[in-house]
């Protein structure tokens, strides 16, 4: 009964993610951090994160290309393009999409249980040695770095974070602690909200009160096949997974130089995102190393829940990705069917949608306060500043990402350049 209730709250934050465009992919971990408190089996948090993070992707594409909203990030960079595409191109486009994302999804779960499964237990000790280690993550910053305009910015905002960031670092000097001080309290929750969610939410640039269309799907629709493009798709997806950064955007950045034609170009990089956000999950897995925000934030939960990835992660795999399988046939059948109906939904909700989503992130917060272990007035405080940063960011168009980074991965990252800098220098 836990199983299937998993699943099925799992496809439903997975279809409000992708159809609201107010709700990051990250919604599925964040509702964990906050309501899991360690009552919940490993197993069947493992269940609802895959599946709501696979959902985001699948709908979220039904809401770009029949409303022009972006329901996820990744879909931004073909918003030009669908205004290009006539009524019947659009309609074939979300089924071939469709085929596209379930084709991806079955090959890069593949690919993950070959990993997860196949790689010898013994290289272990190998990939978490301290050489090891040191070169994973300053490789992840280094490339996290280049992927972004604003690369002096971005590199302070790495900085801040690594400053900011340590809470259990005993090999940090006192004056270092004076700093952190200044930001103690602080929650992963509060730091999403403040730089990305808020920001985003209150942006007149994402959200258009007149995008909408009026949707009937005729019955003599055929969807036809475009198996290069899939082929494409799923190559790019696969590696842009591994690449630290926001996975899914990266797969549909480069997709999209891939094909010429946007009916094409739509297809493609809704395939390569699919891909990505089940390949991200490798090094995560392998390593421990976090690197987009939804394995940041499970990360950030299993370190609360003293979970072990190595073992107990490892050991729920095969049912994880046999669950994943199955849900990829769904997510096919619902991205490919009652499409009006999801149509209806983001019309309905679109012009009230701030309001809604603020009310949910109210309720949020004032589950944040309850188990966090600051008083109401420092909490405003410190969401305010961020808040202000976050708005900033958001003015200039730089990423907030490589901050998250940073600051949840701090204490590792600045253990690993102190134990460094003992050895080498």
């Amino acid at each position: 009964m836990e199983l299937i209730l998993s699943c099925l709250l799992g496809v439903i934050v997975g279809v409000l993610t992708g159809l609201l465009p107010a709700l990051p992919v990250f919604t599925g971990p964040m509702l964990l951090l906050y309501f899991a408190n360690g009552q919940f089996e490993l197993l069947y948090m493992l269940i609802f994160w895959v599946t709501a993070y696979m959902g985001s992707q699948y709908f979220g594409s039904i809401a770009v290309i029949t409303t022009k909203i972006p329901g996820e990030e990744s879909s931004a960079i073909y918003l030009k393009d669908i205004d290009r595409l006539t009524y019947s191109e659009k309609l074939y486009c979300l089924y071939d999409t469709a085929r596209g994302s379930a084709i991806a999804s079955f090959v890069a779960l593949a690919f993950l249980w070959i990993a997860v499964t196949f790689i010898n237990p013994d290289l272990f000790p190998v990939l978490l040695s301290f050489p090891v280690q040191l070169v994973v993550f300053l490789s992840a910053l280094v490339l996290l770095l280049l992927q972004q305009k604003q690369k002096l910015t971005t590199l302070l905002l790495i900085v801040i974070g690594l400053t900011i960031g340590p809470k259990q670092n005993y090999a940090l000097p006192e004056y270092w602690y004076t700093i952190t001080d200044w930001f103690s309290g602080y929650t992963i929750y509060m730091v999403i909200l403040g730089t990305i969610i808020i920001p985003t939410l209150f942006d007149s640039r994402e959200f258009d009160p007149n995008a909408r269309v009026a949707w009937h799907a005729g019955p003599d629709f055929r969807p036809h096949w475009s198996t290069m493009t899939y082929v494409k798709g799923t190559i790019v997806g696969l590696l842009a997974g591994l690449i630290p950064g926001p996975s899914a955007s990266v797969a549909t950045a480069y997709a999209y130089r891939l094909e010429k034609t946007p009916y094409h170009k739509i297809v493609c990089c809704e395939t390569a995102n699919n891909a990505a956000v089940i390949t991200c999950l490798i090094p995560f897995f392998l390593l421990a190393l976090p690197i987009n925000q939804n394995t940041l934030i499970m990360s950030n939960l299993f370190d609360m829940l003293s979970i072990d990835i190595f073992t107990e992660i490892v050991y729920n795999i095969n049912v994880v990705i046999g669950i994943a399988m199955v849900m990829t046939v769904c997510y096919f059948f619902l991205a490919s069917r009652l499409i009006e109906l999801y149509v209806w939904i983001v019309d309905k909700l679109h012009n009230n949608v701030r309001w809604i989503v603020l009310a949910l992130l109210l309720a949020l917060i004032a589950m944040d306060l309850q188990y966090s272990e600051i008083s109401w007035d420092r909490y405003a405080l410190l969401l305010t500043g961020f808040l202000g940063l976050g708005f900033l960011l958001k003015h200039y168009n730089v990423s907030a990402i490589p901050f998250l980074f940073s600051i949840i991965l701090a204490d590792k990252i600045v253990w690993l350049l102190i134990q460094g800098s003992k050895i080498y220098l």
